[in-house]
C-alpha cells in the first residue's frame, strides 16, 4: 500500500532544511567517509558507535544462522526421541529465523513433524488428554499462524482447557502432573492440590445473573460494528454449554452432570435452540432471541442444575465470543481492575510481584513507594498476607489483599536472602501512580551534589547526552501520560540543547484514545491526528491537531514499534508516520485498530459490571485503517525502517532491561545471572547453550546500566534508532550543500 516518505528533518546551520535522514546501512558508511575530515575528538565518539554497529550486526548475523542451526538439530533430535512437543517448539524458534519461512514449512523434516504431532493430537483430544492436546494444537497453531491451519483445533481445545482451569484446577493439575511424569520429569513442577493461579469459580462468576446475558446479547446486536443482528450471538451462547457438558472431568464440581439422561436432556434443548434459531435466519427479533435464552436456563434448571451464574457467565462468554477478540464483558470481579487501568492510580502499597517458583516475588519496589520506604527489596518473598498463609494463591488474590482502601495497613510476613529469620513489614496502603513514563537509566537518590534528583519519577531521559538524544519509553496510555511526557522534555530541553527524541513504544498494548491524541498533538501544529469510521467506512469522528504545547518542527523524533505495539500505540506511530513528523523504526505493529464503546450497568448507581463492544474503526491521517481482522494480509504499521530482530534477541532483551529498571537496595550491587545469558560476559564468562548441563547454574554479576543492552547488540532496532538520530545531528553541522546519501533515495524534507 502507498505510503507517505516519513523522514527525520534536520536544518543546515543557515537555515536551509536540505537534509533527510534515512537509517540505510549506506548512510552509515557516507558518515563514516565524513568522519575521516573531522578532528578525532569531534568524530570518536561517533566512529565508536559506527564501529560498534558494524561489530553488532556481524555478531547478530552469525548468533543467527547459530540459532537456526542449533534449532533444526533440536527438531531432528527431539521428533527422534517422541517429544513432538520439543520438536514443534523448535521449528516454531527455526520458522521464525529462516529465510524463507515459507519455505521451512516445505521441508520433509517438518511436514513429517508436523503430520505426527497432528496425528498425536487429535488422539489425546479423544482421551480427553486435554492438556497434551492443547499444547500439540496451540504449537501447531503457532506454526502456522499466518494461514490458519490449526486455528479452530487449538480454540477448540482451549475451550475444554478453559473449562478444566476454572470448574475443575485439580483435575487440571492433575493432567498436568501426568504429562511432567510422562517427560521424565521434565515438566511444569505442578504442587498437589491444584493449580497455584487457579481461583475458586465461585469468585469468578460472583453476583452474575440472568439480566447481564440479556443485556449482553441486546447491546451487541444492537450496537456492534458488523451490525449482524441476534441469529448468530444466540447460536455462539450455546458452544460454551456444549463444551462444559462434554467435558466430564467437571462432573465432581457439577453433580448433575453424573447423570448420563439429564446430559443428554439438556444437550436435546440445546441442539433444539440452535434448531428454532437457524430456521429464524436473520428474521430473528429481540424477543424470540430472549425467549430461546430463556428457554436453555429453564432446561437446565429441569435436567442437570448447573449454577445459573455458570450457565449465564458461559453463554454471554460465548454470544461475545462470536463478534471478535475484543467485545467482551466486564464482569463484577473485573470493575477493579478496569478502574486502576484506565485512571492510571490505585490504593495498595506500591511494589511489583510475580509468581517465581510458586511463590510470591517482589519483583521491583516501586519509587517514592510506601513498600519503598518500609525497607521491601527486589527479590523478598511474600510467604504471609496479614497473618494468611499465601503459599498458593494466585496473582489476583495476592492483588485483592495486599491493595485496599487509602489509608489502611496491611501486614506482610517476607521471606530474605542471606536471612534466617523472617522479616515482618507493617505498611499503610496510598495512593499509588501507574509509571507509564520511563526513561534511560534511574536516576540516584541525589543528583551527586547532595540536592534531589531534578525529575520527581526518578528517571534520566538522556541516552546519549553528549549527543543531544533524549529517550522516553511509554509504556501504556493512562491520563498522567501526557503531563509525564511533557515533565520529561521540558526536563532535556531545559537541561539540552535537545537534538533528536526517541520514543519507544514497543510492548506498549494501548489504553486511552484520549491519551493516544493529545501526545500526537504534542508532535503536529494542525491539521488531522485521527478518524473513526463505522462499517460502511462512514466517518464519526475526527480529531485535529492545535497549535498550543507543539515541540518544535526541526526537532528529529524516531519512535519504536514491534509487533507488541497495538491501539493506542499504532494510533502515535501511524498518525506521526503520516504527517512525516517521525521516523518508524522496528517491526509491524499488531494490528489493533478497532473502538469499543463500554456501556456500564446500571448507569446510574454503583456500577455492577459493564460491557464492552466494537463499534468503529480508527483511520489514520493518510486514509488507512489499521485493524487486523482474521483474514487479513494487511494491517497495522509498518515501519519506515524495518529492523530485524529474532524473537530470542527480543526476549534477552527485555529480561535484562527488566533487570536493569529494578529498584535496588544500595548494597545490593550484583545480581544472580544463569549461564545462559549473553550479559554473562560482563562477569568474564563466555554463555553457554540452552541444552547445555550448565545452563541453569548461575553466576553473580554487577548490576549493569542500560548501555549493556547496545554494548552487547540486543537491542539493534534502539541501536539503529540512535544511530539515525547521531547522524543527523552530526550532519547538521556539515556544509547545507554536498553530495546525496549513498543508498538512500532523495526526497524533499519534511517541513
Amino acid at each position: 500500500r502507498p505510503r507517505p516518505a516519513a523522514a527525520v528533518a534536520a536544518t543546515a546551520p543557515d537555515g536551509e532544511a536540505d537534509l533527510t535522514v534515512l537509517a540505510t546501512r549506506g548512510r552509515f558508511d557516507r558518515v563514516r567517509q565524513l568522519l575521516d575530515g573531522r578532528t578525532e575528538a569531534a568524530a570518536a565518539p561517533l566512529r565508536r558507535d559506527l564501529d560498534r554497529f558494524s561489530r553488532n550486526d556481524t555478531q547478530r548475523a552469525a548468533r543467527r544462522a547459530e540459532e537456526f542451526a542449533r534449532a533444526v538439530e533440536r527438531l531432528e533430535r527431539d521428533d527422534e526421541r517422541g517429544r513432538l512437543d520439543d520438536a514443534l517448539a523448535a521449528a516454531i524458534a527455526a520458522h521464525s529465523i529462516a529465510d524463507p519461512p515459507a519455505a521451512f514449512l516445505e521441508r520433509d523434516d517438518v511436514r513429517g513433524l508436523v503430520d505426527r504431532a497432528e496425528a498425536a493430537a487429535r488422539d489425546a483430544e479423544t482421551a480427553e488428554d486435554w492438556i497434551e492436546a492443547g499444547v500439540l494444537f496451540g504449537r501447531l497453531n503457532l506454526l502456522y499462524e499466518s494461514g490458519g491451519r490449526f486455528r479452530d483445533d487449538d480454540r477448540r481445545v482451549n475451550d475444554h482447557l478453559r473449562v478444566l482451569a476454572l470448574y475443575a484446577p485439580e483435575r487440571f493439575a492433575a493432567l498436568q502432573r501426568e504429562r511432567a511424569e510422562r517427560a521424565d520429569g521434565d515438566g511444569p513442577d505442578v504442587p498437589d492440590g491444584g493449580v497455584p493461579d487457579a481461583e475458586p469459580w465461585q469468585n469468578r462468576l460472583r453476583d452474575i445473573r440472568p439480566d447481564m446475558l440479556y443485556e449482553a446479547v441486546r447491546y451487541a446486536a444492537d450496537r456492534h460494528i458488523d451490525h449482524a443482528g441476534y441469529r448468530g450471538l444466540v447460536a455462539g451462547a450455546l458452544v460454551p454449554l456444549r463444551t462444559l457438558l462434554n467435558t466430564p472431568a467437571v462432573a465432581d464440581t457439577f453433580p448433575g452432570m453424573r447423570d448420563d439422561t439429564k446430559v443428554a436432556a439438556l444437550l436435546y434443548a440445546l441442539d433444539a435452540a440452535d434448531r428454532s434459531v437457524v430456521a429464524a435466519g436473520t428474521g430473528l427479533t429481540a424477543f424470540a432471541a430472549r425467549a430461546r435464552l430463556d428457554a436453555v436456563l429453564e432446561a437446565n434448571r429441569q435436567t442437570v442444575g448447573l449454577p445459573e451464574p455458570v450457565v449465564v457467565y458461559e453463554m454471554t462468554e460465548g454470544a461475545l465470543g462470536t463478534l471478535d477478540d475484543f467485545s467482551s464483558m466486564y464482569w463484577p470481579d473485573d470493575v477493579d481492575y478496569l478502574a486502576r487501568s484506565t485512571q492510571g492510580a490505585f490504593s495498595g502499597i506500591g511494589i511489583q510481584i510475580s509468581r517465581k517458583h510458586d511463590r510470591l516475588t517482589v519483583i521491583s519496589p516501586l519509587g517514592g513507594t510506601p513498600a519503598q520506604r518500609a525497607g521491601l527489596r527486589a527479590g523478598d518473598v511474600i510467604e504471609t498476607v496479614d497473618g494468611q498463609n499465601a503459599a498458593g494463591w494466585s496473582l489476583n488474590k495476592a492483588v485483592r489483599e495486599i491493595t485496599g482502601p487509602r489509608g489502611t495497613e496491611v501486614d506482610l510476613g517476607v521471606r530474605r536472602s542471606g536471612r534466617d529469620d523472617a522479616l515482618s513489614f507493617r505498611i499503610r496502603r496510598d495512593r499509588i501512580e501507574i509509571e507509564s513514563i520511563k526513561g534511560w537509566r534511574r536516576r540516584a537518590a541525589t543528583d551527586g551534589g547532595g540536592a534531589p534528583a531534578r525529575d520527581a519519577e526518578g528517571w534520566d531521559f538522556w541516552i546519549d547526552r553528549p549527543a543531544g538524544i533524549g529517550y522516553v519509553r511509554l509504556t501504556q496510555f493512562i491520563p498522567q501520560s501526557l503531563g509525564k511526557l511533557d515533565a520529561a522534555v521540558a526536563g532535556l530541553r531545559d537541561e539540552g540543547p535537545l537534538r533528536g527524541l526517541i520514543l519507544d513504544l514497543r510492548h506498549n498494548p494501548g489504553g486511552l484514545l484520549t491519551s493516544a491524541i493529545q501526545i500526537v498533538d504534542r508532535f503536529v501544529d494542525g491539521g488531522p491526528i485521527l478518524q473513526t469510521v463505522d462499517g460502511r467506512h462512514e466517518v464519526q469522528n475526527a480529531w485535529n491537531a492545535r497549535s498550543r504545547g507543539t515541540l518544535p518542527a526541526d526537532l528529529p523524533v524516531v519512535v519504536l514499534i514491534n509487533r507488541g505495539s497495538a491501539s493506542a500505540s499504532e494510533i502515535v506511530a501511524g498518525a506521526l508516520q503520516d504527517r512525516g513528523r517521525a521516523l518508524i523504526v522496528g517491526d509491524r505493529s499488531y494490528g489493533k485498530g478497532s473502538v469499543q464503546d463500554v456501556e456500564w450497568f446500571p448507569s446510574r448507581r454503583e456500577i455492577e459490571y459493564g460491557l464492552k463492544v466494537t463499534t468503529h474503526y480508527y483511520r489514520l491521517p493518510g486514509g488507512r485503517i489499521i485493524h487486523r481482522t482474521p483474514d487479513a494480509n494487511v494491517w497495522g504499521v509498518d515501519p519506515d525502517l524495518a529492523v530485524d530482530a529474532t524473537d530470542q534477541t527480543v526476549a534477552w532483551a527485555l529480561e535484562l532491561r527488566q533487570e536493569i529498571d529494578v529498584l535496588r537496595d544500595p548494597d545490593r550491587a550484583t545480581f544472580a545471572v544463569p549461564l545462559n545469558r549473553p550479559w554473562v560476559t560482563l562477569a568474564g564468562r563466555d554463555p553457554v547453550a540452552d541444552d547445555d548441563p550448565a545452563a541453569d547454574q548461575t553466576v553473580d554479576i554487577p548490576v549493569p546500566g542500560p548501555e549493556a543492552l547496545l554494548d552487547l547488540g540486543l537491542d539493534p532496532r534502539l541501536e539503529t534508532a540512535l544511530l539515525v538520530l547521531k547522524t543527523a545531528a552530526f550532519d547538521r553541522r556539515a556544509p547545507a550543500r554536498r553530495p546525496a546519501v549513498a543508498g538512500a533515495p532523495t526526497r524533499p524534507a519534511a517541513r
